[in-house]
């Protein structure tokens, strides 16, 4: 049942100076609150105007930034205006990978990050994956399998992705959202890392260190599954020579 405006914050007026980001404070502030909700209509450009008690002009300001922060989704038009938006990690996911980046983060600090979140969740995942989650590993890891046995179709990025998307698959089946977004982020700043590294004999590697923490997974045991990530990433991180910062970050 959607929300009617009587269900909606209250909005303070806004202030002659900075009011834009005065607006656009309150709705970032409701929304963390919980009391706007994914699909809540917050009304025209007028409407938001007369609720705010300022002009049309920061209200749209307001609006184009929110929207450029995935927030809001505005439609213009016959039954446009302004909702909150549905959740999208993907441009948050992007943004975080390129600023780790532009900040100096090394691939050995990345390879930190992952052996901790992605050990911590092949061991959740061990408790928590379903059937349907299962297969979906299966089938990650059946791309790669699939391109180390088949030389015509391999190429390094065919195979550094199809790994990747099988760690990811691993992190999803945790059922814990805010590892599976900062999971993703890694992986874009992990591909760059070990693409160079990757060869045929370096996949069928993979196949055999992926395919036993399936099996850990699959059997239930966390611990062991554990192990076996934190043990795949020592290997990995070594095989790079991942250093802790990059030159930028020195």
């Amino acid at each position: 049942m959607a929300r009617t405006r009587a269900d909606l914050p209250v909005w303070r007026a806004g202030r002659t100076e900075s009011t834009a980001m005065r607006v656009e404070k309150q709705i970032k502030e409701a929304v963390l609150d919980g009391k706007l909700l994914p699909g809540d209509f917050l009304g025209s450009e007028n409407d938001l105007a007369e609720q705010f008690q300022v002009s049309r002009l920061p209200i749209r300001e307001a609006m184009g930034r929110l929207q450029a922060l995935g927030v809001v989704d505005v439609r213009t038009g016959a039954g446009g205006g302004t909702r909150i938006a549905n959740g999208n990690d993907a441009p948050v996911v992007e943004a975080l990978a390129i600023q780790l980046k532009l900040i100096g983060v090394g691939s050995g600090e990345v390879f930190d990050a992952q052996v901790i979140i992605e050990s911590s969740a092949a061991e959740m995942a061990a408790k928590m994956a379903t059937a349907e989650d299962i297969a979906r590993m299966e089938a990650r890891l059946a791309e790669v399998e699939e391109l180390v046995a088949n030389p015509d179709e391999f190429t390094p990025e065919k195979l550094t992705s199809a790994s990747l998307a099988f760690h990811q698959s691993i992190v999803d089946a945790s059922h814990n959202q805010f590892l599976s977004s900062i999971m993703k982020a890694i992986s874009y700043v992990l591909y760059r890392s070990v693409n160079p590294y990757t060869t045929p004999a370096v996949g069928k590697r993979l196949v055999q260190r992926h395919r036993k923490v399936l099996a850990a997974i699959a059997a239930r045991d966390g611990s062991l599954a554990r192990q076996l990530v934190t043990e795949h990433v020592a290997k990995v991180r070594a095989k790079h020579g991942a250093a802790g910062k990059s030159p930028a970050g020195n």
